[in-house]
């Protein structure tokens, strides 16, 4: 009779002979790549976005002073003119065009040559200055991650990656 070679079994602690070459080892990296992506595409956006709205809030705080502070000037010229008598003459006499004798008028700063000049340009707040345009921050991949096309096969490239590591990254059991 032949003797056979006794047959061994494996126990779950031993790997197998062609253990880590079946492409496993790119599984994590490969999803790891592919939600990243995904999570970039969606979160430069929206922070993006955020920026942008800080941006024109500041730019709107900046105007609501300046009219706040234009409306302090015009209550406190408002309430001098009414306990001021001489002012509200003069006012009332530059209105109407009438100057009394020896007088002579206040030249006062004019908008534009057909535009005459007004005394409520006294009590004139000048505008804020403007902000410095908008400028976006970021790379390549934020310039990639705001543009709706680029974003769109970003997202879809990523979503592939996603795929291929779970399609590459089960090993085949054998009953």
């Amino acid at each position: 009779m032949e003797q056979r070679a006794p047959i061994e079994y494996q126990t779950p602690d031993q790997p197998s002979p062609g253990a880590g070459r079946d492409g496993s080892g790119w599984t994590i990296p490969i999803l790891c790549l592919g939600l990243g992506l995904i999570a970039a595409c969606v979160v430069i956006p929206q922070t993006e976005a955020n920026r942008r709205l800080y941006y024109e809030r500041q730019k709107l705080v900046r105007e609501l002073d300046q009219i706040h502070q234009q409306a302090a000037v015009n209550e406190a010229f408002l309430k001098k003119l009414d306990t001021d008598p001489q002012l509200a003459e003069r006012l009332a006499e530059r209105q109407m065009g009438v100057v009394p004798a020896g007088e002579k008028e206040l030249p006062l700063k004019t908008v534009g040559p057909d535009q005459p000049a007004s005394p409520f340009l006294l009590v004139h707040i000048p505008p804020p200055a403007p902000l410095p345009t908008y400028q976006p921050v970021g790379g390549p991949l934020a310039e990639l991650c705001r543009n709706e096309h680029s974003r769109l096969y970003l997202m879809g490239a990523a979503m592939f990656m996603v795929a291929l590591g779970l399609v590459l990254g089960g090993k085949a059991t054998t009953p």
